[in-house]
């Protein structure tokens, strides 16, 4: 077997352990479990699939680069990302993405680049792709049998959330479980479509089956709606292509009434079950938990004066503000947005007032949930121009290219890309998901048009060939090792955490130390290490309060200096290297607190890190509250009362801002000022406030 041909197979078993695991993949030990494995698990075969291509151009001695009929589109698109992360506000942040997301980074960006014409130059053939697409297919039957069995209790002790409701199986959420689901019922549909047996016939439809019911498991709106347009334009082209009297009815029925039947037993967000139909025609009152259903937030109840949601707000109306708030940022930059991934952070600069009265006011949103609108906002009409580009390019390709053979699978794919695209309106896409994005028009251009070009090799290497060939290698496992570098430092990250917060503040120290050590570009190591290192210092001033041996008090003083130190000089490298993220200035101001109470000077500092802090979010509330604490603390109440009214005016119904409001007027005598305070969170926010009631019967 030649040397080439061994690449050829490294190539198509990478790519088969791409659609493989990347949607498995999820470990139990890292700050985030889901996506973080799964970004690695692309940027790993990323690696292996590029050397082994570049590794057949050195053997070949020329370049094996197949042009495609999107380069244009593609070439757009990764330039408006290039543009954007040179002219972030944050440019870590755009080349590697948000930490906890990862996918939409630079470097994702150019990793599915590298996949899509890596498949394109090495493996652009229809039989591959169909075998491709199987492989899929199976892993995804893996994901839904999972998901169904989620909806029986398997893992429900595991996860915090009622995952019984809402199943994510091993894609960490509904949504995105569903936006991976819809984009492969096409397929099978296809698949099922051109089964001849009656064994095909039975596989295929076991598959749809089992997507579709885990589908309707995760409850999501975004799903649904992506797939009913999914479906409907796969039905809607194989009839354009095949008219009316060669249209395959029976099959078209026999999914379609299948689908609906399992809707009915199941029910949808939308749509009652056969059972609640029924009881509801009979006059018989179904109960809440039959018919409540939920996507994010949905339910809640308003009160007004002034409107109020004391239930959970619902997704459309979050979604609502935050998208206003998108397009303010993109107003703040126009054609090139704030910076590929950056939207944790200009988000919160433009947040409208509105945000205040959602029952996630105080949840950090690293996305617009809009695709669209995340890109307008963070790689700007130049961004989503050429997002929208690629798009429509590829439909208006796949449209034209029906008349070629294997068009029932392109339709598929077609139909999946349109449902995604769907269903990222939204939502936003994710990694199994992104990988379909960049594929689904490799795989429909491979199914056209065939890769007939094969590198050949030459009888025997040279010295120069040996070298490049070793060069490139190296190059691979170099990053490789990389990669379990950021593994590694992850896990440690994330146990140093866990370990602060269970107290065991020295271990998670010296654990989070590691993780800065491994991984020094990182920045929220840097800051929870600089944390820890803060509530080590107020650890070891306690001991020289309390400690009765000087020597021991001595020694506790020299590490408490030691640690203060620590804590200051650390977190002032993460601010100085990233100025416009969030949080991190409150962990600034959450250090120098913790500080004060071993010297109050640093509460000069820390009123000097509130003040950048609003000025990144000026619409803040629970920042303006907690300024607000740190003057009462400061004596100050003067300045403290006028920055509650000032919190009270961004969020009506904050109801510890109105007492700490409250307690202020009742001790500076104004008693009536008081009593409207507390009368306001007895009328309309938490009637049953017994400490409410009685600071009442004192005035």
């Amino acid at each position: 077997m030649s040397l080439n041909h061994r690449l050829d197979q490294i190539i198509r078993a990478s790519f088969y352990a791409l659609t493989i695991i990347v949607p498995l993949i999820l470990t139990p030990v890292n700050y985030e479990l889901f996506e973080f494995n799964k970004i690695l698990a692309v940027y790993f075969f990323t690696l292996v699939i590029a050397a082994a291509w570049v590794s057949k151009m050195i053997l070949a001695r020329r370049l094996i680069f197949r042009r495609t009929p999107f380069d244009i589109p593609i070439l757009l698109f990764f330039l408006s990302q290039l543009v954007s992360t040179v002219f972030s506000i944050d440019r870590h942040t755009s080349l590697w993405g948000y930490y906890s997301r990862f996918n939409g980074g630079l470097v994702s960006t150019a990793s599915y680049l590298t996949l899509y014409y890596a498949y394109i130059s090495n493996l652009a053939s229809p039989r591959f792709t169909k075998k491709f697409l199987k492989v899929t297919l199976t892993t995804a039957l893996i994901v839904s049998l999972y998901g169904i069995l989620e909806h029986f209790g398997i893992d429900e002790h595991v996860w915090i959330q009622d995952v019984k409701n809402r199943v994510f199986s091993t894609l960490g959420q509904p949504n995105w479980l569903a936006a991976y689901l819809l984009t492969l019922i096409p397929v099978a549909l296809a698949f099922f479509l051109k089964a001849r047996t009656k064994l095909q016939i039975t596989v295929y439809g076991l598959l749809i089956t089992a997507f579709y019911l885990t589908l309707l498991y995760t409850k999501s709106r975004s799903g649904l709606a992506g797939l009913a347009v999914a479906y409907s334009v796969f039905w809607i082209l194989i009839l354009f292509k095949q008219k009316i009297k060669s249209f395959p009815w029976k099959k078209f029925l026999l999914t379609s009434a299948a689908l609906a039947l399992i809707a009915g037993l199941v029910g949808t967000d939308l749509t009652p079950t056969f059972k609640e139909f029924l009881r509801s025609r009979s006059g018989v009152e179904v109960s809440s938990s039959e018919v409540a259903r939920s996507d994010s937030s949905d339910g809640g109840n308003e009160i007004a004066p002034p409107a109020i949601t004391l239930g959970g707000s619902s997704s459309q109306e979050i979604r609502n503000v935050v998208w206003q708030g998108a397009l303010d940022v993109w107003r703040a930059y126009p054609w090139f947005g704030s910076g590929v991934e950056t939207f944790a952070y200009s988000y919160y600069n433009f947040k409208p007032q509105a945000h205040n009265l959602l029952s996630e006011w105080d949840f950090l949103y690293n996305k617009a949930h809009n695709e669209y609108l995340n890109f307008l906002a963070t790689t700007g009409i130049f961004g989503l121009g050429s997002y929208l580009l690629l798009q429509i390019w590829f439909t208006i390709w796949c449209l034209k290219s029906l008349k070629i053979e294997n068009w029932e699978l392109k339709i598929a794919l077609l139909a999946g890309f349109i449902g995604l695209s769907v269903s990222n309106f939204f939502g936003f896409a994710v990694v199994p998901v992104s990988l379909f994005f960049f594929l689904w028009p490799a795989l429909a251009f491979s199914l056209t048009s065939p890769q007939t070009d094969q590198a050949t090799q030459p009888s025997a290497l040279n010295n120069q060939q040996s070298l490049f060939l070793t060069a490139a290698w190296l190059t691979a496992a170099y990053f490789a090792f990389g990669l379990v570098t950021m593994w590694r430092a992850d896990v440690a990250f994330n146990t140093g955490k866990n370990l602060v917060a269970a107290d065991q503040i020295l271990n998670g120290f010296l654990t989070l130390k590691q993780s800065v050590d491994s991984q020094p570009d990182e920045p929220l190591f840097r800051s929870e290490y600089a944390e820890a290192a803060a509530k080590l210092a107020v650890l070891y001033h306690q001991q020289t309060l309390t400690d009765s041996d000087p020597v021991l008090a001595t020694q506790a003083a020299t590490v408490r200096d030691q640690m203060v130190k620590e804590a200051v000089s650390q977190i002032d490298v993460v601010n100085q290297q990233n100025q416009v993220h969030l949080n991190y200035w409150k962990s600034r101001i959450q250090i120098f607190l913790l500080l004060s109470t071993i010297d109050e000077n640093y509460r000069g500092q820390a009123l000097s890190a509130f003040e950048t802090t609003l000025r990144l979010s000026p619409t803040d509330a629970k920042l303006y509250y907690n300024l607000g604490l740190l003057y009462v603390q400061m004596g100050q109440n003067g300045l403290a009362q006028q920055i509650l009214e000032k919190t009270i005016d961004l969020k009506p119904n904050y109801e510890a801002a109105r007492f700490a409001l409250g307690s202020l007027y009742q001790d500076a005598g104004q008693l009536d000022l008081a009593r409207v305070q507390y009368q306001y969170i007895l009328d309309y926010l938490n009637p049953a406030n017994q400490t409410v009631k009685d600071k009442l019967e004192e005035l």
